[in-house]
């Protein structure tokens, strides 16, 4: 990514200032700040509302779209970011303005401009107003990860069989040092299950720790190392965000009645197994799709969860803020797998 920075401030030119990905006829991607097009103080299209970003969540799918990866980044330019917190500037549709909301899919930061901005122009059929208490940072600590872990962990306290559990079973979180995998290990321990977070990170050993991992193993730690298609029974219940091989591996070993939600694909798309830990075990492998599977209302819901637990672990979940200037190198750092819990960026 080469910087295309627009030295412009939003208040001199009465434009958002943001981070603008560009890919070129010839493909390479031109990215850095910028100005778009349209004014703050001019009206905004039927149906949509202007907020000021408070803060931005940034997620892997942010950090591909920063690339200009074409799976992820549809337009040839795009604004980033997949997750808001904001204020509304102006009165649209019953939302008054002044008032504290969250935005998070619904096209953003893919086919249309998203967060990583000063301003933002969305559907307001998009919009969700902020639980009570809820900062913008915090709001951003969670946003689609913090909806992903708790649907994920939902899911698996419905699915897992009971009536094959043991003391101590252990449930398993892959891709533990992310987003997802951080609050998902604090999810499963604060409802008292002994969690091992999976990483191949050293750095990820003391936070997750502290957000209640029983144990932080790396993958071969984990993985059963016989050839067959069955392995021992350890996993009750697995939350897993990597995909491809180690899914493959970890599937062999989950127990009797147990389940499996997927979350990511970091590990691979590919998932070669075979049907035994299906009809031998009754192992359920279980889709979570945070982006398009909850409706308007569910989503509300979910963010009430998620300010009641965020309380529970604020002080103990790594944050880091950035501005727009930090995105290109957090996205760089993302994509290499050196970052660790969330990175939120602040664009004020």
């Amino acid at each position: 990514m080469n910087a295309n920075a627009d030295p412009r401030s939003t208040v001199a030119t009465g434009r958002p200032r943001c981070w603008r990905v560009e890919r070129m006829t010839d493909g390479t991607v031109r990215a850095g700040l910028a100005s778009l097009a349209w004014r703050i103080d001019e009206p905004a299209p039927a149906g949509e509302v202007v907020i000021r970003v408070e803060a931005a969540g940034f997620n892997y799918k942010d950090a591909l779209a920063c690339s200009g990866h074409a799976g992820v980044m549809r337009p040839t330019t795009l604004v980033p970011g997949i997750d808001v917190a904001g204020i509304v500037e102006r009165p649209v549709d019953g939302l008054a303005a002044g008032t504290a909301v969250v935005v998070t899919g619904n096209g953003m930061g893919e086919s249309r401009d998203g967060g990583f901005a000063t301003h933002l122009r969305t559907p307001v059929a998009a919009v969700i107003p902020r639980p009570p208490l809820l900062s913008a940072v915090g709001a951003m600590a969670l946003g689609t990860a913090g909806l992903t872990a708790v649907l994920a962990c939902d899911r698996l306290a419905q699915l897992v069989d009971g009536r094959h559990a043991k003391p101590d079973e252990e449930w398993l979180v892959t891709g533990a040092s992310g987003g997802v995998g951080m609050l998902a290990v604090a999810m499963l321990a604060a409802k008292g299950q002994r969690v091992v977070a999976c990483s191949r990170k050293p750095a990820a050993r003391e936070p997750l720790a502290r957000l209640g991992a029983a144990e932080v193993l790396p993958p071969k730690a984990v993985v059963d190392p016989s050839s067959k298609s069955l392995a021992k029974g350890r996993w009750a219940g697995v939350v897993d965000t990597v995909g491809g091989g180690l899914l493959a591996d970890v599937l062999r070993s989950v127990r009797t009645g147990g389940a499996v939600t997927v979350i990511g694909m970091a590990g691979g798309v590919d998932l070669v197994t075979t049907v035994h830990p299906f009809i031998l075990r009754g192992v359920t492998l279980a889709g979570i799709d945070a982006a398009t599977q909850p409706t308007q209302a569910d989503r509300a819901e979910l963010w009430m969860t998620l300010a009641r637990f965020w309380p529970q672990i604020a002080g103990r979940f790594p944050v880091t803020q950035l501005g727009l200037d930090d995105v290109e190198g957090w996205a760089r750092r993302m994509l290499a797998g050196e970052t660790i819990g969330r990175g939120v960026v602040v664009p004020s």
